[in-house]
């Protein structure tokens, strides 16, 4: 008791003395009120014990008891809905059901250590909503550092949602929504640290907070690489999943520190493995009860690991790390009610994710086919087999086209729709074109001769080649005619800028290899000169993505070609001279293919990981030159 108040110095709430636990409640204008830390942690009601001093109480000391066991039988009760299992209840199959039995065990005994997060909460809540200064144990390290006011965050959470969200919707609407703040500090803030790198990575104006928000995020990264508990949440699955895609565009990131694709690969492969390990893939299969919002939240998060982790694999030419939906789940827009439009001026998000996944599902069955293996590639293209494979394939394509052509959106969403389709029938008619290449390498005695000395027309796989070259002239013009450079292409993830640099790509080689005509030369000269006149409009400085893939896409097509074919008229010779000047076009992919030239100094680092031809044959290699051609 205090001399001055009369009061007690300590109390306890019902939950803490029942466990024999140390009860720090919170101190509020000068005195302790509930809830305490535990509770407030642990999400349970708190309520302050009744005292027994000050009077004879005997007669009452059998009803108390009584009440007090009562008491005493209900809370393992609540504990048990909040927390799950008892230890000795926990399921034990493996030595991780194991550690999780003790883990549990630990936490009943009653001496947990103070949280570092609830010290460094309290009294300091400035620069904080009034919810969240009732709420000691929601910090957020950004705010609490004063490197994020409330005012910029509100406007990266706004400019994500405008400009980047609708690219991939793997974020919740709650975590978008500043009113929901509390919330998602307490629950999501990997996600939403995340979203804040992305929003502002490419804005000149934010260089300093980038640098210090995308600090904290390697942190975050590092403590869920090593299996920190406030990381195993769906929330960090849907974090690294939004950074695989937008990493490497960073306005401050340099080339050799980003690595390109190979972060992505990484960061994605991290996001495959943590959703295996909370058991996302269960949610891929159908149930006979009606899904809570925790199962949709992870249906979908485990839907877009399938797509990510099949779209930057076959881009990497690696294998395929996620098994995606069930096979007897086919799951369609009702599926995913949480991107369903609730508005009519909202995107009918959960259609366009249907169509993805089915587009997704034919680019992964043509890479198991024709890229099984560099044994099976290389027999596929000496024997001709393929052929039959790029046809069934090409019927698939058509038919998805046929159903998703007349989908209901935006102009950008659609026009990345039609990316995606296009892409796939390059990359699918692109391997009959390689395949030609192949064989002519395998002729030493006739190496530096034209491949296509009679256009491509003379060519058995002519058919092929064509579609192929449509495919990537028609996935130029829509970033040209239908993607506003400003308004859709500076925002679009990373993997639709190689879609695109892979086309530009192609169309070079088909020149050098002389498949395309010199009358179709100009057309498509001009063509590239108003693609890379779109890539400088999209870019907002010097690292941005689009810039630098425009100065090299500059060099390649207007400075390199140029001069090999300086001071000469003879379209012919033009021809060898350029195929003699790019000797890596034409690589031998047989015993050879372990020394083929990547493209490091070039800055498409999305070459790096190739350490094999699976996927060689769809990405066509880029002639090296040298780095300081670009620096200038």
């Amino acid at each position: 008791m205090t001399k001055g108040t009369g009061q007690r110095l300590y109390r306890a709430c019902t939950r803490c003395r029942t466990r024999k636990a140390k009860c720090e409640l919170q101190e509020l204008d000068g005195r302790k009120q509930p809830p305490c830390v535990k509770c407030l942690r642990e999400g349970a009601s708190c309520v302050l014990a009744g005292s027994r001093r000050g009077g004879d109480f005997s007669s009452l000391r059998r009803p108390r008891r009584s009440e007090t066991a009562a008491t005493q039988t209900r809370l393992p009760q609540a504990e048990n809905l909040d927390e799950g299992r008892t230890p000795v209840e926990g399921n034990l199959q493996n030595p991780s059901d194991a550690l999780l039995i003790l883990a549990n065990a630990a936490n009943e005994d009653g001496t947990e250590a103070t949280s570092p997060e609830s010290v460094f909460s309290r009294g300091r809540s400035s620069g904080f909503p009034a919810s969240l200064q009732q709420n000691a144990n929601a910090t957020y390290a950004p705010l609490e550092r004063g490197m994020l006011t409330l005012e910029l965050l509100h406007h990266l959470l706004d400019r994500y949602s405008h400009h980047y969200h609708s690219f991939l919707p793997i974020a919740p609407r709650s975590v978008l929504q500043l009113n929901s703040l509390p919330t998602t500090i307490e629950e999501d803030s990997f996600l939403l640290t995340a979203v804040l790198v992305v929003a502002s990575q490419d804005r000149p104006d934010l260089v300093y907070f980038h640098t210090s928000i995308w600090q904290y995020m390697r942190q975050l990264i590092l403590d869920l690489v090593f299996g920190a508990k406030h990381t195993q949440s769906v929330g960090c699955v849907e974090g690294l999943l939004i950074l695989g895609e937008w990493q490497g565009t960073s306005i401050l990131e340099s080339q050799k520190d980003s690595n390109g694709e190979g972060a992505s690969w990484s960061i994605i492969g991290l996001a495959v493995r943590l959703a295996y390990a909370l058991r996302l893939e269960e949610s891929s299969f159908k149930g006979t009860r009606t899904p809570d919002d925790q199962m949709l939240r992870s249906r979908l998060a485990w839907t877009f690991t399938y797509l990510s982790d099949r779209q930057i694999s076959i881009r990497m030419g690696q294998a395929f790390w996620c098994r995606g939906p069930a096979l007897s789940a086919r799951f369609t827009a009702a599926d995913f009610p949480s991107l369903q439009p609730k508005f009519s001026y909202e995107e009918d998000l959960s259609s366009l994710l249907e169509a993805q996944v089915e587009l997704t599902t034919l680019f992964g069955n043509a890479h198991d086919i024709l890229f099984a293996s560099k044994s099976r590639t290389a027999e596929l293209m000496v024997r001709g087999d393929y052929t039959k494979y790029i046809d069934d394939t090409m019927k698939a394509v058509a038919a998805w086209k046929r159903c998703w052509s007349a989908i209901s959106a935006s102009r950008h969403l659609k026009a990345c729709l039609m990316l995606m389709y296009q892409y796939l029938k390059l990359y699918v008619n692109a391997f009959a074109f390689q395949a030609v290449l192949y064989r002519a390498s395998l002729r030493k005695n006739e190496s530096g001769r034209l491949t296509f000395p009679a256009s491509a027309m003379a060519s058995p796989d002519a058919r092929h080649i064509y579609q192929a070259l449509e495919a990537a002239e028609d996935l130029l013009k829509t970033v040209i005619d239908d993607i506003d450079p400003e308004k859709g292409l500076r925002f679009m993830p990373t993997r639709f800028y190689l879609y695109e640099i892979h086309s530009a790509v192609f169309i070079f080689k088909a020149r050098v290899a002389g498949a395309i005509s010199n009358d179709d030369h100009d057309r498509l000269v001009e063509m590239m000169r108003r693609f890379v006149s779109s890539l400088d409009r999209a870019s907002t400085g010097e690292r941005h993505i689009a810039s630098r893939y425009s100065k090299l896409l500059q060099r390649l097509w207007f400075e390199e070609t140029a001069s090999a074919a300086h001071g000469s008229t003879d379209p012919h010779t033009s021809h060898q001279d350029v195929l003699s000047t790019h000797t890596q076009l034409n690589p031998p992919l047989g015993n050879g293919a372990d020394t083929l030239t990547t493209t490091d100094n070039l800055g498409l680092q999305y070459f790096d990981f190739m350490d094999s031809t699976d996927g060689l044959f769809s990405m066509p290699l880029i002639p090296t030159m040298e780095q300081p051609m670009f620096d200038g």
